[in-house]
Formats: C-alpha cells, structure tokens, sequence
C-alpha cells in the first residue's frame, strides 16, 4: 500500500467503522495496564522500586493487545510480530520473581483486551489486584518474629537487672537475650535482646524506661527493615 492509497484507505476504515474494535481494545488495555501497575507501586517492598518498571507494565499490556489484533487480522502477520517480539530481552534482569509475575498479568490482560474478552479483562484486573492488594498489607506468608535489636549499657548488679527484666515485660511480647558483654573494666555491661513489641508505640516507652528506672545507657533500638525477613 503507498502513500497514495493510504488516504483513501483510512477513509473507508473509518466510514465503515472497523477502527472502533481495535480502538476500544487499545484502550482497555491501556487501563487494565494503569491499574496493574498502580497496585504494583501501591504493593512494591523494597529500596529499588523503578518507575520505569510501571511504564513497561503498561506498555506490555498494549503491546500484547497489537499481537493479538494483528493475530486476528492475518495469522502470517501475527506470527511474524510474536517472532519480533521473541526477539527482545529486557536490558536489565527482573529483580524477583513477583516482578516476572506482574509482566505475565499485564501480557494476560492484554490478551484479554485483544480478543475483546471484556468480562475477562475486568474480573481479570480485579481479581489480580486484590489478590496483590491483600498479600501485600496482611501477614500471609511473614516470618518476623521481632521488631527489632535493643542494645543498652547498664551497671552490672541485681536492682539493675530486675528493672530491665520488669520492662521487658510489661512492654515485650516476646524478648531473647543475644549478648552481654562487660566494658569499661566491669564497670558497665552490654546487654543486646531480640524484642517483640505489644504495641508499635510501646518502644518509645521501653526506651524511656531503661533510661529513668534502669539507669541504662546508650539505648539503641534497631528497628527491623520492612524489606527484609529475619
């Protein structure tokens, strides 16, 4: 077809209306790609989180949508782009498995909207994102035990070490001695616990207790990453 035909042709296509399908499903991908890359940033744990990882969600989205159109359009055609597509490789490696995930959803999705499968695309994206959604926020499949490393000096005797036992206690779910170690020639001791807390609130007040009614000091909360599993 050249350019002197191309104008003609657009013409007809759109008089005929046979642009509304292909339109309508480029669109649809476009929003189900949206929303699955919302709920990734929205779920996303870690210190490398990169934006252009939610462009490529959408974009993958749409361009598994073309395959599909072109697939339906002429077989030939199809085949030769999926062979193009085949061709490339992301420039950097996915950084987990989830990632790879969200990358199969959005080509999913995609699909969907190529073959016009509305209900399909929308329970589809629905159902992914809450899933997500809900892995993310709840406690499924988390292994933390503690909140964190307390570390404190106090004076070695037994009034002192009653008042650390006392705190722990009353605001510590659950506590585990890791170390201690005397310093300054005995005149102090290094006591480290692994600490589980009540309530988040609880360890300001834990702090706050060491150093008025244990005379602790050096008080160092080393809060567990929420990145990492211990």
């Amino acid at each position: 077809m050249n350019a002197n035909m191309l104008g003609p042709w657009v013409a007809n296509a759109a008089a005929a209306g046979t642009w509304v399908g292909p339109f309508s499903a480029l669109l649809a991908a476009f929003v189900f790609g949206q929303a699955l890359a919302w709920v990734y940033e929205r779920t996303y744990v870690g210190l490398s989180y990169s934006r252009g990882f939610s462009h490529t969600l959408v974009l993958v989205c749409v361009a598994a949508t073309v395959l599909v159109l072109a697939m339906n359009h002429s077989i030939v055609a199809g085949i030769g782009l999926f062979g193009v597509l085949s061709m490339i490789r992301f420039r950097t490696d996915l950084k987990t498995s989830r990632d790879l995930v969200f990358v199969m959803g959005a080509a999913a999705l995609g699909v969907s909207s190529g073959v016009e499968a509305w209900m399909v695309g929308i329970l589809g994206t629905l159902v992914f994102s809450g899933i997500a959604l809900y892995l993310a926020t709840g406690p499924f499949g988390s292994r933390r035990r503690f909140d964190g490393v307390l570390r404190f000096h106090i004076a070695p005797g037994q009034e002192g070490e009653s008042a650390v036992r006392q705190l722990l206690s009353d605001f510590c779910r659950r506590s585990v001695l890791l170390s201690t170690v005397d310093i300054d020639s005995g005149q102090l001791s290094e006591h480290m616990y692994q600490v589980k807390f009540f309530d988040p609130d609880d360890s300001s007040r834990l702090l706050q207790g060491l150093r008025e009614g244990a005379r602790a000091k050096e008080t160092r909360l080393m809060l567990q990453d929420s990145t990492s599993e211990y």
